[in-house]
């Protein structure tokens, strides 16, 4: 579990130039699907501006979730591989993995009652 509000970047910590091999990467990536918790990917990439708009909001609901919900976030330009693998044509793009397998997805900019909303249909409460 992350610290209130932070998010993960594949490769361990904030999100870096020092990108993963793309067979560690693929392999860090499928842990964090396989595991107990529902998942929360963003796609993004550092010349999106609606994936900056949209990071607090991911931020606050994923911090309300508590620990029923993992969070991570992909760039698109480190790690195009795992786009392609998801079918990532817009960002940013949100997925929501639930018990080893992809559950739903979201395109583009979603305010923080949407994402409650679309986590609450799936079964994430939130902790409030």
């Amino acid at each position: 579990r992350l610290p209130e509000g932070a998010w993960r970047g594949l490769g361990g910590g904030a999100m870096s130039r020092a990108a993963l091999a793309p067979l560690a990467a693929q392999a860090e990536f499928d842990a964090l699907v396989a595991g107990a918790l529902p998942l929360l990917v963003t796609f993004t990439g550092a010349r999106c501006i609606i994936c900056r708009q949209l990071a607090p909001m991911l931020a606050a609901v994923v911090a309300e979730a508590g620990d029923a919900l993992a969070s991570a976030k992909v760039d698109v330009d480190m790690y195009p591989a795992l786009a392609e693998r998801y079918a990532i044509v817009s960002l940013p793009t949100t997925l929501l993995f639930r018990d080893g397998g992809l559950a739903d997805r979201i395109y583009g900019f979603a305010t923080a009652g949407r994402l409650r909303d679309w986590l609450k249909s799936h079964g994430v409460a939130r902790a409030v």
